[in-house]
């Protein structure tokens, strides 16, 4: 399928997919790239974008001559730019720092503020999961656009992401790249997030080159070039109803690198950005999954893994953890980080060392091997059952409770020789052995203390988790020597009728995901077994196949019992999404956040991960507590926060 864009410089750029029109409004997940594509090859017919090639080229050439002046590239500055443009005179072309340099300060900053802090213990365990590191994603952590910007692709196709690269990704010749694109379906109509935030941003990069943009509404300006230092500067002025930014590099020498974008009001010693601070601040632990780009992780090794100086921190290698560790040191939250499910030992030895050197005292890490492999939509699942099935077969009855099997028994399927069950136990093994490396690495002292290694599990199906813990118990020795927690994840549906139906009202949507929090999740919270075919709160005694609750398995065996994630589930099916929308920030969406986590707690569990803090609501769900990250007033994130800030010991109820 193919897409081209409409362009009217004064008006709101239109789609068409064969005969049919529609606005960028109605862009989904899945055709992003696709409209952003359309978006550019539009815009660059148009002639709306910002300064002509030749106006650049001349513009650097001037530059080089007087590399003291300020040259101006492209044509006018927008009328509702000139406000941004006074602030080109105010904005200092401030020395960038090195990122080790920052992460260095943000951990003695929080070694300072620990020793002055006050001791939140008493507050309610509630953390929250990021979203991953897109240009489309709502909540931006970074001052540095160029962070989360695709990687590069050529100058004449910047979202074919098809440019020759170094090692860090920089590119080796001529360029360009998407640095933002914003997106929004009906219903979702919001405020902020429609545009790019309008103002003056600091462009700069080692290398020489002619600089310039497609995209509506922008201009380059004031470019320089200094031959002493090989270094290029620029402005980047971003006006009104500028839906995305597109930047092009042509005219180099050898290509660019260590680009930097910074946003308006930022100075250089700045990582994360106010918005980001400030949405976060009410919640004690950060999951990183998303962020870490866990799901589809491709890295093995150390040396593969995205660092401070990659190109982007939004490849499918997922984010540096030296940003990780700094979030933690630098707004002192606890964090929750994900092992890609294909890394070797010797990466997890040089996490272990990376956290052991830079994570500040006081600051926790929750560590869990990859993400729900026991979810078959993500491929390190399938990767995870066939490493078991090998491992097994090469002689580790670990793996197939203590009986030796052959391919031949894994394809027929016999007694333990099943291959979805020697998948499980290996994930329950890899938590050990991640477990015994970070032991080593920080001291058995630290275990269950600074590093909470966790067991994640099915929600729904309760008998993996305790099949792989009495594994653990059998072959790995007790559970708690390395484990700090049993993780799940507990979600309360939208019925699958009514998710796909387009008619369904605010208030059928609200009652069918109260039911589902009343009768599929609340009951279980608590410490039970099924007797008779009914849960019972009572203790679990061991055995197999008692349909023992998560916390009754963590009790029984001295791990705290967790949830990395959770929270409303209205399905991803594109039907209704307008209702879908308003049910989300409707007071009663609130209410029901506000039950579900205050019932984990009333029936004695730990930690609380609400997936997620902020995400677009659409046709691949509704998961953020807000779609604004501007706006924290709407019911799912009030109710959060209002939890997050009572103290555990209000929070008795279990009904």
């Amino acid at each position: 399928m193919s897409y081209s864009a409409v362009i009217d410089c004064d008006m709101e750029p239109t789609y068409q997919d064969g005969g049919r029109s529609f606005s960028r409004n109605e862009t989904t997940w899945a055709k992003k790239a696709a409209f952003a594509t359309a978006l550019l090859l539009g815009v660059l017919a148009s002639g709306c974008g910002g300064g002509t090639e030749a106006e650049s080229t001349q513009a650097a050439g001037a530059a080089q001559a007087k590399p003291d002046r300020a040259v101006q590239s492209g044509g006018t500055v927008p009328a509702d730019s000139a406000g941004a443009e006074e602030a080109v005179a105010a904005d200092t072309d401030e020395e960038e720092i090195e990122p080790e340099v920052l992460q260095e300060r943000a951990k003695q900053a929080s070694i300072a503020r620990a020793a002055l802090s006050v001791d939140l213990t008493g507050k309610a365990p509630l953390g929250v999961n990021l979203e991953g590191l897109h240009d489309w994603s709502r909540l931006q952590p970074f001052v540095d656009m160029m962070k989360t910007s695709r990687p590069w692709g050529t100058a004449d196709a910047p979202w074919d992401e098809a440019a020759a690269v170094n090692a860090l990704g920089w590119p080796t010749g001529d360029a360009g790249v998407i640095v933002n694109v914003r997106t929004f379906e009906p219903g979702d109509e919001g405020k902020s997030y429609r545009y790019i935030e309008q103002g003056v941003y600091k462009l700069r990069f080692v290398g020489r080159a002619n600089v310039t943009t497609g995209s509506v509404n922008v201009q380059i300006r004031n470019y320089r070039h200094d031959p002493a230092t090989n270094r290029s500067t620029a402005d980047v002025v971003i006006g009104a109803r500028a839906p995305e930014l597109s930047l092009v590099f042509r005219n180099t020498q050898n290509g660019v690198r260590n680009v930097i974008l910074r946003r308006p009001g930022y100075r250089a010693a700045d990582t994360f950005t106010n918005e980001f601070k400030q949405a976060l601040a009410p919640f004690g632990v950060v999951r990183l999954m998303d962020f870490l780009s866990t799901n589809y992780n491709p890295v093995r090794t150390w040396a593969e893994r995205t660092t401070p100086r990659s190109a982007t921190q939004g490849s499918k290698k997922g984010g540096a953890f030296e940003y990780a560790i700094q979030i933690a040191n630098e707004l002192d939250k606890d964090i929750w980080i994900n092992i890609p499910g294909g890394a070797n030992d010797a990466y997890v030895r040089s996490l272990a060392q990376l956290l052991r050197k830079d994570l500040a005292p006081g600051r926790n890490v929750y560590v869990e091997y990859s993400n729900e492999l026991w979810n078959f939509q993500f491929p390190q699942s399938e990767e995870n059952m066939k490493a078991a099935v090998r491992e097994a077969i090469n002689g580790d009855r670990t793996l197939t409770n203590g009986k030796a099997c052959t391919k031949a028994l894994f394809d027929a399927d016999t007694e333990d020789c099943n291959k979805y069950w020697a998948g499980y136990h290996r994930v329950g093994k890899r938590a050990m052995r991640i477990g015994e490396i970070f032991s080593d690495v920080f001291g058995a002292a630290a275990m269950n203390k600074q590093v909470r290694i966790v067991y994640a599990a099915q929600f729904a199906y309760r008998g993996i988790a305790e099949g792989v813990l009495k594994n653990i118990a059998t072959y790995h020795g007790q559970p708690s020597k390395l484990l700090y927690g049993l993780a799940t994840a507990p979600y309360f549906y939208l019925s699958d009728p009514l998710a796909g139906a387009e008619s369904a009202s605010r208030d059928e949507i609200l009652q069918s995901m109260e039911t589902s929090l009343r009768q599929d999740n609340e009951p279980f919270f608590a410490a039970g077994v099924t007797v008779g075919g009914a849960f019972v709160r009572k203790p679990y005694t061991g055995g197999m196949y008692t349909g023992a609750s998560h916390k009754a398995l963590a009790d029984y065996y001295g791990l705290k019992s967790l949830a990395y994630e959770g929270g409303p589930d209205l399905r991803q099916n594109p039907a209704n999404a307008t209702t879908k929308i308003a049910a989300n920030r409707d007071a009663r969406m609130g209410a029901l956040v506000r039950d579900e986590i205050s019932q984990w707690f009333g029936c004695g569990n730990d930690l609380f991960m609400h997936f997620s803090l902020s995400s677009s609501w659409d046709r691949y769900g509704y998961w953020g507590l807000t779609n604004d990250p501007t706006d924290t007033s709407m019911a799912k994130y009030a109710a959060a926060r209002d939890i997050a800030q009572k103290a555990r010991s209000t929070l008795t109820t279990c009904r």
